[in-house]
């Protein structure tokens, strides 16, 4: 399947993806999300993952960077 997305301002572009893929997104879409909008988050949504991908493999390339507490502590009782 070929779809032409406008983007906004300067950006169109001709995509080929999967019709089953495609349809099962569709599916899972709000029924009145517009086409455009069903890409653009698609694309945020890459963005975010990749984006913690990278975050997640600087873990640890900090060279004597203290622990950082992964939990809150105990609230105090005074």
């Amino acid at each position: 399947m070929r779809i032409v997305i406008n983007w906004g301002i300067n950006i169109r572009t001709t995509v080929t993806i999967d019709d089953n893929l495609y349809e099962r997104a569709l599916e899972l879409a709000d029924p009145d999300m517009d086409k455009a909008d069903l890409f653009r988050v698609a694309m945020q949504t890459f963005v975010r993952v990749q984006a913690g991908k990278r975050l997640t493999a600087l873990g640890g390339t900090v060279a004597d960077m203290p622990d950082i507490p992964r939990r809150r502590s105990e609230p105090s009782t005074q």
